[in-house]
């Protein structure tokens, strides 16, 4: 692994993911690096999102000339990196390009999603570098691929917390899946026991909302009010679970890599709640401060509710910072 990017110029291509990706070129900038950044996607609106997820070759023409006016923007920087996350839109004729323009930068893929999610991505793996990924089944099916869990933000570094919380249990995050179903469960056990909880549940629109609401029955009967359409800021939520004694995680059923939710609980010393049972075979996992619950039937054991938070050896705890994955994946 690398352990310095003073210096280093750095072309970074990422989605927006609730402005993690300027925290990353913000914190790549504080280490020393010149950083470019622009969007990996072509098309921001919720509804071409969709589209994408059909269909990346939908906007082939619009991505190509997308990623023809960022060469050419920056035609004469010797990048020293070319870091890329997710790359569901990048033409393959564009990575290649890539290493004709800047034949001295060494090309980084990340992948914060698993690959059964980003259409067409295992075509172009070959053209990287490096490569890791934050799904441990793909890492173990792929051998190209390099394990590489998410990170903590900085504001998410906090101490050991003692004595009162406000919240007993939170939730911050995006509905989809049988999210909602989840919450209620643990919302009814919440209220059984007289639990103080905090719910911010995102949704892109209200078409969303009401299209939830012919699919889905544990929406039916629920106001547009139960969630917000707009996104909570990352020193919000990290007040937020700063006053909570624990944070519900719920992955996407697809899923096995651990959400960025979970690691940053990591960061700020919490238990956690987590229907991802993958997280057995983590190096900072503990039954104690870690309950693993049946999305179907979720129950909560005694210990999980009350008792203290064991810290974890310095060692793995900065593993997790969000320096170390910079430098990991450059790497």
């Amino acid at each position: 692994m690398i352990n310095d990017i003073s210096g280093k110029k750095i072309l970074f291509f990422s989605p927006a993911f609730f402005k993690y990706e300027n925290m990353i070129a913000d914190k790549m900038c504080e280490m020393g690096a010149e950083v470019d950044m622009y969007d990996v996607r072509s098309v921001t609106g919720a509804f071409q999102r969709a589209l994408l997820k059909i269909s990346p070759s939908i906007f082939g023409n619009r991505s190509l000339r997308y990623y023809e006016d960022i060469i050419k923007d920056n035609l004469h920087k010797d990048y020293d990196y070319i870091l890329i996350v997710k790359c569901d839109m990048t033409p393959i004729s564009i990575l290649e390009k890539f290493r004709t323009v800047y034949p001295n930068a060494k090309l980084c893929l990340y992948l914060w999603d698993s690959i059964s999610n980003i259409p067409g991505v295992l075509g172009k793996l070959h053209y990287f570098d490096t490569l890791h990924s934050f799904d441990l089944n793909d890492c173990e099916k792929y051998s190209n691929l390099k394990f590489r869990p998410l990170f903590f933000g900085d504001q998410f570094r906090k101490e050991v917390k003692e004595g009162n919380y406000k919240y007993d249990i939170s939730f911050l995050g995006t509905i989809h899946s049988d999210r909602y179903a989840v919450i209620r469960q643990i919302q009814k056990i919440a209220e059984k026991n007289n639990l103080n909880c905090y719910w911010f549940m995102y949704l892109q629109s209200k078409f969303i909302f009401y299209f939830y609401k012919l699919i889905h029955k544990e929406f039916r009967g629920v106001s547009a009010e139960t969630f917000s359409f707009e996104k909570m800021l990352a020193s919000d939520i990290a007040q937020v679970v700063d006053e909570s004694r624990i944070i519900l995680d719920i992955q996407h059923p697809k899923q096995t890599g651990l959400t960025m939710r979970t690691i940053e609980m990591i960061g700020m010393n919490k238990k956690l709640i987590t229907t991802n049972d993958s997280i057995k075979n983590y190096d900072f996992y503990n039954e104690n401060n870690i309950c693993i619950i049946d999305r179907k039937n979720v129950t909560l054991p005694d210990n999980i509710l009350g008792g203290s938070y064991i810290a974890l050896p310095d060692k793995i705890y900065e593993k997790y910072s969000i320096k170390n994955w910079i430098l990991e994946v450059l790497s």
